[in-house]
């Protein structure tokens, strides 16, 4: 009977041991939770990470028009998808470098009444090849406990070496007047051109971080980009019978914003320790 028991006490233990949760010692590296730092009292911790990130979104820029030609022609609002790729390095979940590529869309929008309630629209700008450089910083994080969810801030620079002195478009409508004792020819011509001051633009980010696992997190962004009045510039010129009767002059006016979302993965991650009393 001594025995029974004993065989049966032995296996109710194995079975408590192997059903116990493995230990964080033994578990792969991508499966560890950040546990705290027990093994090194004496050593501040802090985790660092390298990152890919790839987006996309949406920027919206406006305009200003001198002189509609007495309502012949005016200016829209741009609205353009983009896309990009970035990778960076992130200290502690508290503040991060980043760089990549992306097409930045450069576009003035112009409209050309057609005598009907729907205008001619048409579209002048380019597509600038861009490098960013930002830094961004940590403020807040929303969820102190699972700390799954943080706001940050950040400012860069965007550089575009593309961006020339140059011609990116042309559009002409001809047409004649309706009085019949004496046709006119009356001809709308506009001229686009990139200005190479685009070929650096400022940028300042706000971005809501959401980490899904401790290798993906989704980062939705709003971003404002300063550039160069008139880096893109449009010059009209009405004429009848050949000679010029007026112009307008339509500008980009530098300021845009751009909306997206971020889907980034740690291809790197580890921990970099250093003596508490040094730091201090």
């Amino acid at each position: 009977m001594k025995s029974v028991v004993l065989l049966a006490g032995f296996l109710w233990c194995s079975l408590v041991a192997f059903g116990q949760e493995e230990d964080e010692y033994y578990r792969p590296p991508s499966q560890r939770s950040d546990v705290r730092n027990n093994a090194y009292p004496n050593l501040d911790r802090k985790s660092v990470s390298l990152y890919l990130g790839v987006e996309g979104g949406m920027e919206f820029n406006q305009s200003t028009l001198a002189n509609n030609l007495d309502g012949l022609i005016g200016k829209e609002k741009g609205k353009d998808l983009y896309w990009g790729v970035v990778l960076g390095y992130n200290n502690n979940d508290t503040w991060s470098i980043e760089t990549g590529y992306y097409k930045n869309p450069t576009f003035l929008v112009q409209s050309v009444s057609s005598g009907r309630s729907i205008p001619y629209v048409y579209r002048f700008g380019t597509g600038l090849q861009t490098i960013p450089v930002r830094y961004k910083r940590k403020i807040l994080t929303i969820d102190p406990i699972t700390k799954n969810a943080t706001i940050h801030v950040g400012a860069g620079v965007l550089l575009s070496p593309d961006a020339k002195n140059k011609k990116i478009g042309e559009r002409n409508f001809v047409g004649t007047s309706n009085t019949p004792q004496k046709r006119d020819t009356l001809r709308l011509q506009s001229e686009a051109f990139l200005s190479q001051r685009g070929v650096a633009q400022a940028e300042f980010l706000v971005e809501l971080h959401g980490r899904v696992s401790n290798s993906l997190s989704l980062v939705v962004y709003a971003r404002g980009n300063i550039a160069p009045k008139g880096l893109i510039r449009s010059e009209v010129d009405y004429s009848v019978n050949g000679v010029t009767i007026d112009k307008a002059r339509q500008l980009s006016n530098g300021i845009s914003f751009n909306f997206g979302l971020v889907f980034r993965y740690n291809l790197m991650r580890g921990y970099k320790y250093s003596d508490k009393e040094s730091t201090e």
